[in-house]
């Protein structure tokens, strides 16, 4: 996948009060680009999800499980080369490590739990690594939500708000313009053809990330994104293969407690 710079020209600029036209034109975008997800995107009450994950030159996995009423699980596992291990799957309360073993067992890729770190509408919290922090977990979360459904979680409400249709070096984009909970901010860019969302931009501190969805694959009658990249200023740094993607798991309460 080439990925390439977002051009300036679609930077949006929307009054402090946006006009009711500006929302009600939101709304009826979002409402195409849904339908042309998937019919079923409505029924979408909880995700797990799992596959390779890249940052810069280190690789691993990563597992995310999410009920769209507020709570969020990731789990970050690198390869293992030795010692005690756990492995990815995807059971009947959704993905993550399970089970134990030495490399070489049979069974998923042989991983090493880096980083256990969740939300369970509460509580933030994490176990073996360092996290985010709730605000930045949340956050983060709340994206996932919006790039893979075209909605926030129940408990994060966002206001978009219509800039435009803008011409870019990707084609001619809808853009919006998000705004919820603690100064969160996104501008999302869906392809005016195919109304699939494309782009995703936010700010970390004073860097500009980009968040582009590719790799459109049907599940369950509904359009998923199966690749997920990230920019920083320009330059990729993460990338996020959706290998194993599951709809309406069976999520118990515990799985999002410490």
């Amino acid at each position: 996948m080439r990925l390439i710079a977002l051009c300036t020209a679609l930077a949006i600029r929307l009054a402090a009060q946006p006009a009711v036209d500006e929302l009600a034109k939101a709304d009826d975008v979002l409402k195409t680009a849904r339908a042309a997800l998937g019919a079923k995107l409505s029924t979408v009450q909880s995700l797990s999800l799992w596959g390779a994950d890249r940052h810069g030159p280190q690789s691993g996995q990563m597992a995310l499980t999410i009920d769209l009423a507020g709570k969020y699980l990731r789990e970050q596992s690198s390869l293992s080369t030795g010692g005690q291990i756990q492995r990815m799957s995807i059971g009947s309360d959704g993905a993550g490590a399970s089970g134990g073993g030495m490399p070489g067992d049979e069974g998923g890729p042989a991983m090493s739990v880096n980083l256990s770190e969740g939300f369970d509408g509460d509580a933030y919290w994490t176990r073996t690594g360092a996290g985010a922090g709730k605000h930045a977990f949340v956050a983060a979360f709340a994206r996932y939500v919006l790039a893979l459904t075209l909605s926030p979680p129940a408990s994060f409400p966002v206001t978009f708000t219509y800039g435009g249709r803008l011409e870019s070096s990707q084609g001619t984009m809808d853009a919006l313009e998000g705004k919820g909970p603690d100064d969160f901010l996104i501008h999302l860019y869906l392809d005016a053809k195919t109304h699939l969302p494309a782009t995703m931009v936010y700010h970390e501190g004073k860097t500009e990330m980009q968040l582009w969805m590719t790799d459109y694959r049907t599940e369950e009658g509904i359009r998923f994104p199966h690749l997920l990249a990230w920019l920083a200023d320009g330059d990729p740094v993460e990338q996020f293969r959706i290998d194993h993607l599951k709809i309406n798991p069976k999520l118990r309460p515990e799985k999002f407690r410490r």
